[in-house]
């Protein structure tokens, strides 16, 4: 499958204020995977919160129920 960068524009402008962090580092980790050898990736072990809780509950649920979206009818 092949994703144009303005697909990943498109996410990037979705993402919630709190979470710029995490995505910040996780491009930085895709860009610099070929300009370094070991690449160190902080973990966050903190407690889910009751919303992330609900959130994951969700996703399993759609995951078991095969409710899920394929990337390409999101373009359409």
């Amino acid at each position: 499958m092949s994703i144009r960068k303005e697909d990943l524009h498109l996410l990037v402008d979705l993402v919630n204020d709190n979470d710029t962090k995490l995505v910040y580092d996780l491009i930085r980790v895709v860009i610099e995977k070929d300009h370094e050898k070991e690449i160190i990736v902080e973990a966050d072990n903190s407690p889910l919160t009751e919303k992330e809780k609900k959130v994951l509950k969700q996703a399993e649920i759609d995951i078991k129920n095969d409710d899920l979206v394929d990337w390409d009818d999101l373009r359409a």
